[in-house]
């Protein structure tokens, strides 16, 4: 992208300078239903806690190279120290499988078969690699967060898609018989 490709998007959006408000690039994707590959699905640690980082971007459209980041929590307890209510991991596990289900990749069981959460991030941060790259839809919706409203609550559903076609690269010469030996005699070097 140019800077002249950069001032016309900043001119498509609306930005004014006048208005003292940076452009916001990394604004998040507006509620609707998207067509999202998956590009990433790492374990990551911040201070005492870890997450599992699953990455998105839209791959058609408007909002086309926005990305979308969800990080599903298999915590056990709040960061008070009290029980994660067993609903909430479950609700994780759920959308966890359910997007792995919906790029042909499924996650076992056996990925959640740890006594600690930071194993079982490890063990599916591994299990998504296959699946990088594949397309799914994604429908977001917002709903108000009473405890801090500036941050409304992001909530997933997740269907198939049609994976894109992939250029299959054959040799063309194999099995034709057609070979040819060559030694250091036939090179002119």
């Amino acid at each position: 992208m140019s800077l002249r490709d950069a001032v016309n998007e900043l001119k498509k959006n609306g930005f004014d300078p006048k208005e003292g408000k940076e452009f916001n690039a990394f604004a998040k994707i507006p509620d609707g239903t998207y067509t999202m590959s998956l590009d990433g699905a790492t374990h990551s640690v911040k201070g005492d806690r870890d997450y599992l980082v699953l990455g998105f971007s839209v791959v058609t459209g408007e909002q086309e190279g926005k990305r979308e980041t969800i990080f599903p929590s298999l915590a056990q307890t709040k960061s008070d120290g009290q029980p994660m209510p067993a609903s909430v991991i479950a609700r994780n596990i759920s959308m966890i499988q359910i997007i792995g289900e919906m790029v042909d990749n499924p996650i076992s069981d056996k990925c959640f078969d740890f006594d600690n959460e930071s194993d079982a991030y490890e063990a599916l941060a591994k299990a998504f690699q296959p699946a990088l790259g594949k397309v799914l839809e994604m429908t977001i919706t917002s709903a108000p967060n009473k405890k801090n409203p500036q941050y409304p609550f992001r909530n997933y559903e997740f269907a198939k898609h049609e994976q894109p076609k992939v250029a299959d690269a054959k040799d063309p010469f194999n099995g034709t018989g057609d070979t040819v030996n060559i030694n250091d005699d036939d090179l002119p070097f």
